[in-house]
């Protein structure tokens, strides 16, 4: 496993789109050498896939809050 890729599940959520917003601008830049090109993309493609599971999760979690509140106010 490449280094960048270890420990990756035990960054918080803003670590993991700081690391991806540092990919995307070495990309952006052409600052990313060839042959670590497929690394970085295969990690910012990892970074995106666990973001959004993230970023579901917490919406979840939310609408689930809002409705519990709803539900405990038209019982009052």
């Amino acid at each position: 496993m490449p280094e960048d890729q270890k420990g990756l599940s035990e960054l918080t959520y803003e670590q993991k789109v700081e690391k991806l917003d540092e990919i995307l601008n070495r990309l952006d830049n052409s600052e990313t050498p060839i042959d670590k090109l497929a690394e970085d993309v295969k990690l910012g493609a990892r970074l995106i896939k666990e973001l959004d599971k993230k970023l579901k999760q917490v919406e979840t979690e939310v609408r689930d809050a809002f409705k519990e509140l709803e539900d405990g106010s038209q019982t009052e």
